[in-house]
């Protein structure tokens, strides 16, 4: 009966898992206004030449400086000129994270199931 219940936790964990999946930033190749000219990056996160990274949400390019948010849910707007940014970088899904965090967590609920069967009846 626990191994049953056990199996079914572990299914659903990992169809939460499948269903958010793990999100990585990534280094974009091309420069940061052909990136933004279409409009459609939800956001972005700059390396400063300084090394300081910063993320700006819902970004829109605005003359020669990226205007977005420092938040997904802000108000306050934030303004960074082109001239300071070094590297730009998107977030996509990492299906080797997620592969990761989802075999960690069937098996930990492997682990768990077989330290249940462990255990005399009546525990």
């Amino acid at each position: 009966m626990r191994s049953v219940r056990a199996t079914r936790i572990a299914i659903v964990a990992w169809m939460g898992l499948g269903a958010t999946g793990c999100l990585a930033w990534r280094v974009e190749s091309v420069p940061p206004r052909d990136l933004l000219r279409g409009g459609s990056v939800p956001a972005v996160r700059v390396t400063k030449a300084d090394k300081s990274k910063v993320e700006i949400w819902s970004p829109k390019l605005v003359g020669d400086s990226i205007i977005g948010h420092p938040s997904e849910v802000a108000i306050a707007r934030l303004v960074m000129p082109l001239s300071q940014v070094q590297t730009i970088a998107t977030k996509h899904r990492s299906f080797g994270r997620t592969l990761l965090i989802g075999a960690g967590v069937l098996g930990a609920v492997g682990a768990y199931a077989l330290l249940q069967s462990l255990n005399p009846p009546g525990y």
